[in-house]
């Protein structure tokens, strides 16, 4: 719940607090009591572990147990409790099943093991036991596929107390060979909250919260450019974030959240090296130069035309309110464009990095010039005035400086904006007054196009300057604007009202004896839960269009996960072509191609695919990534890439087996039979891989029982192939 989340961790979740009643118990005593109540609530027997062991974290209000067994077998369970038996984490680890899958490091694909709602029911019947009165859970339904070789499943998602949200989350794995729960994790609302639960019933409305929240949203108008990469821009109304609210559910009062954060944050309680870089020692003579090759001749070409560094620094120097008169230069660089327009000359930019030093501390300048033309492109500095040094520029001049300096170097289109926003230097590390120049269009900024400056505030110079702009962008009429009022109510709509717990800050009582020993350890806030409305938003748009007064959002990209064809209707593969599609295993491009004939490079794809990588053929250099992907995944040697080869039946059931590792046993000479019906024109160097792939059920023989080896193969019958070698 964005800087409310971290600043709760920072304050409470240090100290665990709980107001534990231990009474007059000895320890030994405590940890019977914890470990009988962990095993009644988890159903435990823990007759297979041969030692166990219970440790203490003994916080002033919230202790932590952290009970341990273990077996003879290497197997262990590991549970972190409250001293009220309240199981925190779980983690269960049998030595008889590894949680590496046997098939890590090598191409051995497969399916996910298990079903997932079988492993879902076993989730909630875990969590029914360890949930506290008035806990439930809001699971987060994933919907991306499962990756293969998966032999787990994981659910997440939030704790609800009452039936409402309290930013308590929750995480949990079951093994799908026998549907255990091997982790559990959750947050905890015992020992971090005072004065407890507040009941769950309001006593105001979410409309009227609705209505007290509409208050806190506003927006302002804005020239952006539409999303689908066209070049006029269109008004919208945009958001203006600011502070986070609440609206307390009892009083129908709004509270600051973010205000409150501030105070509990201010209640608790580098240097720059020296010296610049130096040139490098005097050139020495080269040796005679051999003949260059034509790629060599064509990168030096590009160099062409650009000055030296000497004249560059000339440039840099000749813009007096760079106010360089006082630096050194230490290095220059250039560096060539690598995409250009055919038949276009590249540009070179070059880099000129200045230093000087100011009682012991290096600041630095750098400039970057238009390495033929030198025109100025942009400049970043670096310093830090001493803490007690005073601000020697003020505001005012300092725009005065800039505003001369953008005209100079901007002209036309410096006229074009206006000041967008302004920040003033206050010392230390922030020594430069900074500027925002905005293009403005019928009175609304269009902040695409910007001019940014900063203005050192010990001398006057320009510290910083950036230009974005683009003079090809084209401006919508600001005719038939929407008002402020109806965008408000457009942007309120696309929140819930939601009705929830908020953590608000609380100063702690010392008077009361269970948190006097907090006042030693320097705190002085934690926090309560209080009944209160806060807008959500599950899908935040960019902003409301100032012409329609609706809502824009961002296009969401299609899952690149699993994958959809048009041509297997009633094909007869289609089934195992889905199933592997639902892991994104396949090809790109929305067809399958079923009955073509196969190439190696077909068949690598599709294997390829299984470790998560599509190929792309539109892409440059596609084939040599993707080939360099099977490589690294042990699927074949680069002495064996042949890209447009067509397969037969045999070669593709070879390939499939090198890469599943199978290739060493196949080899081997008269130890196999097969039972196809064309057994004995099966070529030699393929039978032991036609035993093998019959045996695994991999190849379960074409029309009449016959494997068919010379047939060339088809992308369905890889597909199958595949299919049937991951169902195993």
């Amino acid at each position: 719940m964005k800087k409310v989340l971290s600043l709760i961790l920072s304050l409470a979740l240090a100290c665990s607090l709980a107001v534990p009643s231990l009474a007059a118990e000895t320890t030994d005593q405590r940890l019977t009591d914890v470990v009988t109540r962990v095993k009644q609530t988890l159903g435990l027997d823990t007759d297979r572990y041969a030692s166990f062991h219970g440790e203490l974290d003994d916080n002033p209000l919230a202790p932590i147990w952290y009970l341990d067994w273990s077996g003879e077998d290497g197997g262990s369970l590991s549970i972190e409790a409250t001293e009220a038996g309240k199981v925190v984490s779980y983690y269960l680890f049998d030595s008889a099943v590894p949680d590496i899958p046997a098939s890590y490091g090598r191409f051995a694909p497969s399916f996910p093991q298990g079903d997932r709602d079988s492993a879902k029911a076993a989730a909630l019947a875990f969590l029914k036991k360890v949930l506290t009165e008035g806990e439930t859970v809001r699971l987060e339904e994933s919907t991306s596929p499962m990756r293969l070789g998966a032999d787990s499943f994981r659910f997440y998602g939030e704790i609800l107390v009452n039936g409402l949200r309290t930013d308590l989350s929750f995480s949990l794995t079951v093994r799908a060979a026998d549907q255990e729960v091997t982790r559990f994790y959750r947050d905890d609302l015992g020992g971090k909250v005072m004065g407890g639960i507040p009941s769950p019933r309001p006593s105001v409305t979410a409309p009227q919260a609705a209505s007290v929240l509409r208050d806190t949203l506003s927006l302002h108008l804005e020239y952006v450019l539409p999303e689908d990469g066209g070049t006029q821009a269109v008004l919208r109304w945009l958001p203006d974030w600011g502070d986070e609210y609440y609206v307390d559910a009892e009083t129908g009062t709004l509270v600051n959240l973010s205000e409150l954060y501030e105070q509990a944050a201010d209640s608790g309680t580098g240097g720059a090296t020296n010296g610049a870089a130096s040139d490098s020692a005097a050139e020495e003579a080269a040796p005679e130069s051999p003949g260059l090759s034509q790629a060599e001749q064509e990168g030096i070409a590009k160099l062409e035309g650009v000055l030296d560094r000497e004249a560059l620094d000339g440039k840099a120097r000749g813009i007096a309110a760079l106010g360089l008169d006082k630096y050194s230069l230490a290095a220059a660089s250039y560096s060539v464009a690598r995409e250009t327009e055919e038949g276009e000359t590249p540009p070179v930019t070059a880099s000129l990095r200045y230093g000087k030093q100011v009682d012991g501390v290096s600041w630095r300048r750098n400039v970057t010039l238009d390495a033929r033309t030198g025109e100025l492109l942009s400049v970043y500095s670096s310093g830090r005035l001493a803490e007690d040094a005073a601000v020697a520029v003020d505001f005012a001049r300092a725009q005065a400086n800039a505003e001369a300096f953008l005209a100079e170097q901007c002209g036309t289109q410096f006229g074009r904006t206006a000041l967008s926003s302004s920040r003033e230097a206050e010392g230390g590390w922030s020594w430069s007054h900074s500027f925002t120049y905005a293009q403005q269009e019928n009175g609304y900024f269009y902040k695409g196009n910007s001019l940014r400056v900063g203005v050192d505030a010990g001398d006057g110079s320009i510290s910083s300057y950036e230009k974005n702009f683009d003079d090809s962008v084209t401006f919508d009429s600001a005719e038939d604007i929407c008002t402020a009022g109806k965008a408000v109510d457009a942007w309120l709509a696309t929140y819930d009202t939601a009705l929830r717990y908020v953590s608000v800050p609380a100063a702690i009582d010392f008077s009361q004896p269970e948190y006097a020993p907090l006042e030693d350890m320097g705190l002085s806030y934690l926090y309560r839960l209080a009944l209160g409305y806060q807008l959500e938003q599950d899908d935040v748009p960019l902003g409301i269009d100032a012409k329609t007064a609706k809502p824009v959002y961002r296009e969401q990209a299609a899952s690149q996960d699993a994958m959809a064809y048009s041509d297997i209707a009633g094909h007869w593969a289609r089934r195992q072509i889905e199933a592997l599609a639902q892991y994104g295993v396949g090809y790109t491009g929305g067809t399958f191609q079923p009955g073509k004939s196969l190439t190696q490079l077909d068949l690598v794809a599709l294997l390829v695919s299984t470790g998560g990588y599509t190929y792309s053929p539109e892409e440059e250099n596609a084939a040599d990534r993707l080939y360099d992907m099977a490589y690294g995944m042990g699927i074949l040697s680069r002495a064996d890439r042949n890209d447009g080869a067509v397969l037969t039946r045999a070669e593709a059931v070879k390939l499939l087996l090198d890469a599943a590792g199978y290739g060493e046993v196949a080899r081997l000479q008269g130890i196999f039979r097969t039972g196809f019906a064309d057994d004995g024109e099966i070529p030699e160097a393929f039978y032991g891989y036609a035993a093998l792939a019959e045996g695994l059920g991999i190849v379960r023989g074409g029309p009449g029982s016959r494997f068919l080896p010379g047939a060339t193969a088809t992308r369905a019958e890889a597909a199958v192939m595949l299919y049937n070698l991951m169902s195993r």
